[in-house]
């Protein structure tokens, strides 16, 4: 028997992290605004008696180049509740005071409505105060045909009770506002969904006794008049609270949010609830989730097939606040998986969440983690099974010493689940030209991991093991040898640039194509990898032990030999000079295709910026101009790499004339 290892994959398209640039700040909205970026709408403190600021976040998906802007003024509270995309960029609403208290000595908040270009820079802003008691603008929905604005939410007619606020706007001109009042104790519209006849389905709860969540869900079909053409009142516990509604694929609605048990006994204790209606508002089920921890919440929901994906919060007894994601049966409401997750030293909170764009897929969910003092805002990307692991091919063979042309492949893959709602499945290629082997999601079940298989003829073959969950492949290519000695030779040559050696795989007999494969150990405490011709980057000029391994069917062959390194720190003449200063970001390096090249802390990159390339020796290779946005410099550009050879390169960063950065790249395959 011998092992087949798999190979290592970095975790980093899927992760936890946080981003902090001020004592507290927490974000409530995420909007993917290509494949590889997305926007944040966010609130901040700066101390923990400061004002709250409204912010955007633009970052790509990676979280690591972002940029923080910030809404407010000095003085007073500027709240963003709600957000969303237009023709033109991002409009937000929420709540604002001026921070002035009356001789009552207390400040009252009122609704506003702003709009930003794709930048974030502000092209309207509209105070929608009106009265001297006013509320919150909690929730929008945007009709582009007519530029129609609705936003909703609650207003303070009076200190007690609140009604339903909803105001509607078209081309920056209130048509009307209206306040609905038919309710008892505290009652806000929390979620708008469009209706055919350009109106609204207001989807709020009523009712609310401050301090109990005592309350109800409701649904009121409003036309683009303001008139209510029905409302409705929904409940599951004895308490209910709503935090966000969908409109389903069969023209019915899905809310959730939180109720208490069905009973009388309130104990301002609520858990996780979904109410599934019809298009004719019939209820269809209603679910309580995670009733054995001490509270829990839904707080919001996407469609998927006939299926659900919902994000919320729970806390069991004696355990801080954890994040969860949950997979709902559209049929009757059963939950199919739960992921829990859990980061920082105390409370971690999902707001909201939205999909991947395909085909990369999978889920990218916002909120706040809590380490000791102030918050930070939590971001986790998952798969599409709220996973944060990759999948990883792995199997051992062994020969039959009785029936030498029949061997045994045992599959040791991880994180593939076959066998899971949502899980992966195996291809296995043998080589031989014969049918492939699949099992798992949407194939036969995989029911065992050892599989024989029996080859015809001599030869060397290679197998290999495909293990695909969602749009995650895994493959691991590795060679068979049935009546066939390969003997393989490993050896090699370098060269050194730079303290970046650049190493060619002269090997003997590998057989690479047919599943050979080779190890590098640099010899410097780096991780071994598996690449044929790697560049390696040594910190410090010596002597390393640098060893190859080739590795064809059970033959080994081991070469080593001492490299020199003595050129860390020294740059080629020609390299020389410039005036630098500019802190750039490279990744990745060593790269394969694509080079992106990050400007830190500019909050405006100087327009006509660029990046050459250059070879050892000093020759271009290479020149490109950041992309504008506008008359706007972008602070990353990206250059395409995949057609240069090989090797080592040194880039210089530029603008007007001026060298703002200067390093090194390698360019491997």
């Amino acid at each position: 028997m011998f092992a087949m290892p798999p190979y290592i994959y970095t975790q980093s398209k899927y992760y936890e992290n946080e981003i902090s640039w001020t004592w507290g700040q927490s974000c409530s909205d995420i909007i993917y605004i290509s494949d590889t970026s997305f926007v944040l709408g966010c609130g901040s403190y700066y101390n923990s008696v400061s004002r709250e600021k409204s912010n955007l976040i633009f970052s790509d998906d990676s979280v690591v180049d972002y940029t923080v802007l910030s809404y407010g003024a000095e003085y007073g509270d500027f709240v963003r509740r709600d957000m969303l995309q237009t023709p033109t960029g991002f409009a937000l609403c929420g709540r604002m005071n001026n921070g002035i208290a009356d001789s009552y000595n207390q400040t009252y908040d009122h609704q506003y409505l702003m709009e930003t270009d794709f930048e974030g820079n502000l092209l309207n802003f509209y105070d929608l105060k009106q009265f001297p008691y006013q509320g919150d603008a909690m929730c929008m929905h945007y009709y582009p045909e007519t530029n129609t604005y609705y936003v909703g939410g609650e207003a303070f007619i009076s200190t007690m009770p609140t009604q339903m606020w909803l105001l509607k706007m078209t081309n920056g001109e209130v048509v009307w506002r209206y306040n609905y009042g038919s309710y008892d104790y505290r009652n806000a519209i929390h979620k708008l969904l469009p209706t055919s006849n350009g109106g609204v389905y207001a989807i709020a709860d009523v009712n609310v006794y401050t301090g109990f969540h005592f309350g109800n869900f409701a649904i009121l079909k409003i036309n683009s008049d303001g008139f209510i053409e029905w409302s409705e009142i929904f409940s599951v516990g004895f308490e209910d609270r709503l935090t966000d509604a969908i409109l389903t694929y069969d023209e019915g609605f899905l809310l959730c949010g939180g109720s208490n048990l069905p009973n009388p006994i309130n104990n301002n204790r609520l858990y996780a609830t979904l109410l599934r209606l019809d298009s004719t508002r019939s209820i269809i089920w209603s679910k309580q989730y995670l009733t054995e921890s001490y509270r829990s919440e839904m707080v919001k929901c996407y469609e998927q097939g006939e299926d659900f994906i919902c994000i919320g919060n729970v806390k069991y007894v004696g355990i801080h606040w954890k994040a969860f994601i949950m997979k709902i049966r559209g049929s009757d409401g059963e939950p199919l998986w739960t992921r829990l997750y859990d980061y920082g030293a105390w409370h971690d909170y999902f707001y909201n969440f939205t999909p991947v764009p395909q085909p990369l897929g999978g889920f990218v969910c916002v909120g706040r983690a809590e380490p000791v003092g102030g918050a930070d805002v939590y971001i986790v990307k998952t798969n599409c099974m709220g996973l944060l692991t990759l999948p990883q091919a792995a199997y051992t063979v062994a020969q039959d010493p009785a029936f030498p042309s029949r061997f045994l492949f045992t599959n040791q893959s991880q994180y593939a689940y076959p066998d899971s709602i949502d899980g992966g499945h195996y291809i296995v290629n043998w080589g031989d030209g014969s049918a492939p082997f699949l099992c798992g999601q949407g194939f036969a079940p995989c029911t065992q991991d050892n599989l024989l298989h029996t080859y015809q003829a001599p030869g060397i073959y290679p197998v290999t093991l495909q293990a695909i969950v969602c749009n995650d492949t895994s493959t691991l290519t590795r060679a068979v040898c049935l009546g066939v000695e390969p003997n393989p030779q490993a050896q090699y040559t370098y060269n050194d640039f730079g303290g970046a050696v650049q190493f060619t795989n002269l090997s003997q007999n590998a057989y690479f194509a047919q599943g050979g494969y080779c190890v590098w150990d640099f010899g410097d405490g780096s991780p071994t990898t598996t690449q044929i011709n790697p560049t390696h980057t040594f910190t410090e000029n010596g002597n390393y032990p640098v060893t190859l391994t080739v590795v064809v069917c059970q033959d080994t062959s081991v070469y080593m030999q001492f490299v020199q390194v003595q050129t860390v720190g020294v740059s080629p003449p020609f390299f020389e000079g410039g005036q630098g200063g500019q802190q750039v970001v490279v990744y990745p390096n060593p790269a394969q295709n694509t080079l992106h090249f990050t400007l830190q802390n500019s909050l405006t990159p100087p327009v006509g910026w660029s990046v050459s390339l250059f070879t050892p020796a000093g020759q271009q290779v290479l020149h490109s101009s950041a992309s504008l946005v506008g008359t706007q410099a972008m602070a990353t550009h990206t250059v395409q790499v995949g057609h240069l050879p090989v090797g080592i390169y040194f880039y210089t960063v530029q603008s007007g004339g001026v060298v703002l950065a200067r390093g090194k790249v390698a360019v491997v395959r």
